[in-house]
C-alpha cells in the first residue's frame, strides 16, 4: 500500500485550494521528536511554525483524558498495557490512531477530540500560547511519583516549572484542577469529572496526552489543527 507523505499532502492541499477557497495545513510533530521515560517524563522538540506559509498558526495545544485504573504499571508501551490500565484507554487510542498516523490523510478537528471527551490542558498562571509557542523549542513534562508532588512543564530547560491544570470548561474547585490522584477524581459518581474515564473500584489514575499544532481560520472563525502526535501516558501522583 502506497503511503502519502506529509509534504505531498501539503502540495495537494495547495493545488486543490486554487479557485475554491484556501486549504490550511499545519505540520505534525514527528514521533521521533518526542522522548518519554516510563509514565513519568516526556521531552518534546517542537517544530518552528512561525513562518509565512503558516501565517494562520497560533500555538501548540495538548489534549488529554484521564483514565482510572486498578493497576500500577510503570511503562505503557502497547495495546495490552493500555487495556490493562483501562479498556477505554485502548479503545480511544485506537480511535485516534488514524489521525496520528502520518501516512494517513485524515486530519483532526475540534469535534474529534470532543467526541472522545479529550480536553485542552491549561497552565497555572501562564497562557498556553506563551509556553506551547509556535516558535518551537523544547518542552519537558514531569509527572513525579512521590506523594503530594505536582506534574509540571518547563520550556527550553528553564528553571520555571509551570503546574499543569485540567480544563476549565467544566466546574472544578481550583485544588481539583491539578493533575493529582484524589478521592474526588476516582469517584465515578462525580458529575464534574467530564475529563475522566471512570472504572469501578479503580484506585489509580493515568492521563493520555496528544500534542497538535493549532491555528485559526479567520474566514470561518474556527480553530484548525495539524495531525496530533501521542506524547505519553503518565501516572498521576497520589494526593
Amino acid at each position: 500500500m502506497n503511503r502519502i507523505k506529509p509534504a505531498v499532502l501539503s502540495a495537494l492541499f495547495l493545488f486543490l485550494s486554487c479557485g475554491i477557497g484556501e486549504y490550511y495545513y499545519l505540520p505534525q510533530v514527528p514521533e521521533s521528536n518526542i522522548n518519554s521515560s516510563l509514565t513519568e517524563i516526556a521531552v518534546i522538540n517542537l517544530l518552528d511554525i512561525d513562518k509565512p506559509e503558516y501565517y494562520y498558526a497560533t500555538n501548540y495545544s495538548i489534549f488529554y483524558r484521564i483514565y482510572i485504573s486498578k493497576e500500577i504499571i510503570s511503562s505503557i508501551e502497547n495495546s495490552t498495557d493500555r487495556n490493562t490500565v483501562n479498556p477505554a484507554l485502548a479503545r480511544d487510542f485506537n480511535s485516534l490512531s488514524s489521525y496520528t498516523d502520518p501516512s494517513n490523510s485524515s486530519f483532526v478537528t475540534d469535534a474529534n477530540f470532543k467526541n472522545l471527551k479529550y480536553f485542552e490542558i491549561e497552565l497555572e498562571g501562564e497562557k498556553v500560547a506563551d509556553i506551547f509557542t509556535k516558535n518551537g523549542g523544547t518542552l519537558r513534562i514531569n509527572f513525579p511519583t512521590s506523594s503530594g508532588s505536582h506534574p509540571t512543564v518547563s520550556k527550553d530547560g528553564g528553571k520555571q516549572n509551570v503546574r499543569l491544570h485540567r480544563s476549565s470548561n467544566f466546574y472544578l474547585p481550583s485544588s481539583e484542577r491539578l493533575f493529582i490522584n484524589t478521592a474526588a477524581l476516582t469517584d465515578n459518581t462525580n458529575i464534574n469529572n467530564a475529563d475522566v474515564e471512570a472504572l469501578t473500584d479503580g484506585l489509580y489514575a493515568y492521563v493520555s496526552m496528544y500534542i497538535v499544532a493549532r491555528g485559526y481560520n479567520n474566514e470561518l472563525f474556527t480553530p484548525i489543527y495539524g495531525k496530533p502526535t501521542h506524547i505519553n501516558i503518565f501516572r498521576l501522583p497520589e494526593n
